[in-house]
């Protein structure tokens, strides 16, 4: 009994003294393991974490790296938003330690609004902008985002708004400029001087008051004056709205003939031969009128020489192609883009002219019917003389000087007032001028141009 318990006292003995030993032999192999840096990482997209990997301590000091194992794993994709982890295995003396990082990948990189212009400049009447605006949205991550854009127009600008999948905000804004506000306009219909035949009938075409957008304005406007076609001279009608004033003059005339007359009318020019028509009429002093046209342009500045000279002005037409008889529209158009030509040659309009192959022409039956009657109706009613003739020199059918001089110098014995259709676009007739008129000025002709009072010689209309 007594040695059964000095065993057991000797065994506890030994426990008590081994108990430190297996305890420091512990602690010997135990190690510290942790982060170098933060646990969680904020990465921007398309740049790169560095890693700071771990320190391992053993006894509060650095633990040689020989002594353990490191294997690194991770699932980043730095290309790809989104929530990733490190993860450090540290496996010292057949044990493992395990530590995790956190690798958030964000973007926080707003995206950009590209516009072509800084401001939009937009008409006042048609409320349309003069610049063609063009926006795009371009993101460093999602790419093209205009679809997402967000307009918001407003009276003085345009807010464009885009967010792009993370929430990244880009605004952007268009100012808005608009142009002056057009003023009034108060203008006649028709033209403001008008040639009335005696006992012929007079139509008021009024005036018309708009806003600068061409919108009508509710204001009654006052007329005053009277024509009196039984009764030649020259009759003043006024316009007049909200203090401002319109004049129309109407001139009612009456034809009357002189004896032994002659008007000398050129028609198709200018051309190559008319400044040499130009220098003969002034060799006799005989003033003659030039029906023009645009045919050739690079002699146009002789319209204004013409007119310099003392020469009348009338429209012939601007192409002399004869689709201008189309319709009533398209031969007004043509019209009024010669008309303009002599305005800027002679600084005022011709209310005189002169149809393309005269009022008889039947080549206008070719693209419409009835198409010259329906001119002359509307010209004629807007206040337009047109002028045929009573004596052709023939050169437009290609007679030849000797046949264009006897032409005219016998013609003149029908007519006591002759108005001659020449072209001084021709040289045959341009060879035979200088004898015309040195015959037709010893014969005591007088020579005049068309006006307003001259005889229009008028054919019968064929269409």
């Amino acid at each position: 009994m007594k040695r059964k318990l000095i065993i057991i006292v000797i065994s506890i003995f030994l426990i008590l003294i081994s108990l430190p030993i297996i305890y420091g032999y512990k602690q010997l192999n135990k190690i510290n393991v942790k982060l170098n840096g933060n646990k969680n990482i904020t990465v921007k997209i398309f740049s790169e974490y560095k890693d700071e990997s771990i320190i391992v301590l053993k006894n509060n000091k650095d633990l040689n790296k020989k002594k353990y194992k490191l294997k690194v794993k991770n699932n980043i994709n730095y290309d790809k938003i989104g929530k990733y982890q490190i993860e450090y295995i540290v496996t010292y003396h057949k044990k493992e330690y395990i530590l995790k990082r956190n690798i958030n990948v964000v973007d926080d990189i707003k995206p950009t609004i590209i516009v072509n212009v800084d401001e939009l400049h937009k008409n006042y009447c048609k409320k349309d902008f003069k610049e063609k605006l063009e926006v795009k949205a371009l993101d460093n991550y999602d790419g093209d985002i205009t679809e997402s854009l967000e307009k918001e127009e407003l009276e003085d600008k345009i807010i464009y708004k885009v967010k792009d999948s993370s929430g990244n905000e880009d605004l952007k804004e268009v100012k808005i400029i608009y142009d002056e506000k057009p003023k009034n306009k108060f203008k006649l219909n028709g033209n403001n001087k008008v040639s009335i035949l005696l006992n012929s009938n007079y139509e008021e075409k009024g005036a018309s008051y708009t806003d600068g957008c061409g919108n009508k304005i509710d204001k009654e406007i006052k007329i005053t004056g009277e024509v009196d076609t039984s009764k030649t001279g020259n009759y003043i009608i006024t316009y007049e709205v909200d203090g401002q004033k319109l004049i129309r003059n109407v001139n009612v005339y009456e034809v009357t003939y002189s004896p032994k007359t002659i008007y000398l009318t050129f028609d198709d020019g200018p051309g190559a031969t008319t400044k040499r028509v130009l220098d003969i009429l002034d060799k006799y002093n005989v003033k003659a009128t030039f029906f023009v046209t645009n045919q050739f342009p690079n002699y146009s500045y002789l319209i204004s020489e013409e007119y310099n000279r003392g020469h009348k002005i009338a429209v012939h037409t601007y192409s002399h192609n004869y689709n201008i008889y189309t319709d009533l529209q398209t031969y007004i158009n043509d019209f009024n883009a010669m008309n303009e030509i002599i305005k800027e040659q002679t600084g005022s309009y011709s209310n005189l002219f002169r149809f393309p192959g005269g009022s008889s022409n039947t080549v206008s039956k070719n693209y419409k019917a009835g198409v010259v009657s329906e001119i002359a109706s509307e010209m004629t009613s807007k206040g337009y003389i047109y002028f045929d003739w009573n004596l052709s020199s023939g050169d437009a059918s290609g007679a030849g000087s000797n046949k264009i001089y006897n032409n005219v110098v016998n013609g003149v014995n029908s007519c006591n007032n002759c108005v001659i259709l020449m072209h001084d676009i021709k040289s045959t007739t341009t060879n035979a001028l200088d004898d015309i008129l040195n015959n037709l000025t010893k014969r005591g002709y007088t020579f005049k141009t068309l006006d307003e009072n001259s005889p229009t010689m008028h054919h019968r209309i064929n269409n």
